[in-house]
């Protein structure tokens, strides 16, 4: 049995949330950051404001045109030029991304945060999130009301929910938070982080 220091300051992480729209990569990635001292990046196409004002939202996710994820792409690998560059004090950081399987431009993103995680000798924490779907509604119309938007997309968010899967990397950790508190979802994965630096600490010692 591992005994886990809570105390212990957390350092050199990649935290990569995935899911679904509505699911609550963005509130828990907040919530998280404040935790552990991270930086949040933001490289969904459909929650990525400034990529999606320069298309004038024209695009639903599943219909961006080869030649618009291939933009996209390269502008994500000079941001990871620039963590790599200029890394911040406690080297941890939360990518928050709506990655499906099946598609090779959602992993060919999320391999690309992999090897720059191994060049910065940080460890990779994915973490799956995973709600119902009246969950999923009711989160999304909620978000909308606030951010005083018409539900245009809901529609076509539940489509997805229902015909596609998540990518779901090795070793992710799935968390199930349909009736979890946002604060509840980020202590489990400060409490995962933990478990692993202290594994490396064992391993470390030998």
């Amino acid at each position: 049995m591992i005994n886990v220091n809570i105390k212990k300051r957390i350092t050199g992480f990649f935290v990569y949330i995935i899911g679904f729209s509505g699911s609550g990569k963005l509130s828990t990635a907040i919530e998280l950051s404040n935790m552990i001292d991270a930086l949040i990046v933001n490289s969904n196409f459909s929650n990525n404001t400034q990529v999606c004002s320069i298309y004038d939202n024209v695009f639903e996710h599943d219909h961006i045109p080869e030649e618009v994820q291939d933009r996209i792409y390269n502008i994500a690998q000079i941001m990871l030029q620039a963590i790599e560059a200029y890394p911040i004090h406690s080297k941890n950081y939360i990518f928050i991304d709506e990655l499906m399987k099946n598609n090779d431009h959602d992993i060919k993103m999320y391999n690309s945060v992999v090897e720059l995680s191994k060049r910065m000798n940080t460890k990779i924490l994915p973490i799956v999130l995973r709600c119902d779907l009246l969950t999923l509604q009711k989160r999304i119309q909620l978000k909308r009301q606030r951010e005083n938007k018409k539900a245009t997309n809901i529609g076509s968010i539940i489509e997805n929910f229902r015909t596609h899967n998540s990518f779901i990397p090795p070793n992710a950790i799935e968390i199930e938070n349909s009736n979890m508190g946002i604060k509840e979802v980020a202590e489990k994965i400060t409490g995962q982080m933990h478990k692993l630096s202290q594994i490396d600490c064992i391993y470390a010692k030998g």
